[in-house]
């Protein structure tokens, strides 16, 4: 296991201890933004148009209002991620070059592979689901257009790694240190990344009410599925770093789409 290391930021005072946060801070948000714009371009505003409580406003203020709270969350995961990280021995190679630390980026064969091979099971995982819940029937498969694939890929392969792992997983082996001072082990690391990959799972069944009726097998199979990946991202998070981590969930994508074209 990579040696962790609880180090504290250097002792720099005034702007210069600012920029330390603020450079890579200010970066990732301007990066998980594009995802943002991506996401908020594929909405759709027939369904948000349709809720009682629905403002009447011009559907580009619609857009900006529906990432609102997605953008406040991603702004609380990097600032949790880049403020506690390195406390924890947990890396990223932007955030180390933007403070001029020396970082090799990670080598992308590795988590591009996993999360390509990683997507196609998990369609196979479903289509078998789908087989025996609906007795022998399987959904049709609607691949996304181009704008929502852009989409899928920038705002789950940046934002929610940024919220959820950068973020979240972060802020979990910060407590587990401060806690019992001890950066978490194999074990313990292990159960904190199942832990965040369940909700990360959890928040995927908004979207799925949405498109689907929810019932408990609905329930279990949307978490358990997006558990298993989210699992796959957080290891390479933390052993090889969160640009790793982000390579293997974008191409989980189009790793899912090419399994569900096949199965």
């Amino acid at each position: 296991m990579r040696a962790a290391l609880s180090v504290a930021p250097p002792r720099v005072a005034g702007q210069g201890r600012a920029m330390w946060f603020q450079k890579p801070f200010f970066a990732w948000i301007a990066i998980g933004a594009m995802g943002l714009l991506a996401l908020a371009a594929t909405i759709d505003l027939t369904f948000l148009k349709g809720l009682p409580e629905a403002p009447d406003l011009p559907d580009p203020v619609l857009r900006l209002l529906a990432i609102t709270q997605p953008f406040m969350l991603l702004a609380a995961g990097t600032a949790a991620g880049v403020g506690l990280s390195h406390r924890v021995g947990l890396t990223s190679w932007l955030t180390a070059r933007l403070r001029g630390e020396s970082a090799r980026f990670p080598a992308p064969a590795l988590p591009i592979a996993a999360g390509l091979f990683g997507g196609i099971l998990i369609a196979l995982a479903d289509r078998w689901f789908y087989h025996v819940y609906s007795g022998g029937e399987t959904p049709g498969t609607a691949l996304p257009t181009l704008m929502q694939g852009l989409a899928a890929i920038t705002y789950g392969g940046i934002v929610e790694e940024l919220m959820l792992r950068y973020g979240l997983l972060t802020l979990m082996f910060w407590a587990a240190w401060k806690l019992s001072g001890r950066v978490p082990g194999p074990v313990l690391g292990t159960m904190l990344v199942i832990v965040v990959a369940l909700l990360f799972g959890l928040g995927h069944l908004p979207a799925m009410a949405v498109t689907a009726p929810l019932d408990a097998a609905i329930a279990i199979r949307t978490i358990l599925l997006n558990a298993v990946l989210g699992v796959l991202y957080g290891l390479f998070y933390w052993k090889r770093g969160l640009e790793a981590g982000m390579m293997a969930h974008m191409a989980s994508h189009p790793g899912l789409w090419i399994g569900l074209s096949l199965f």
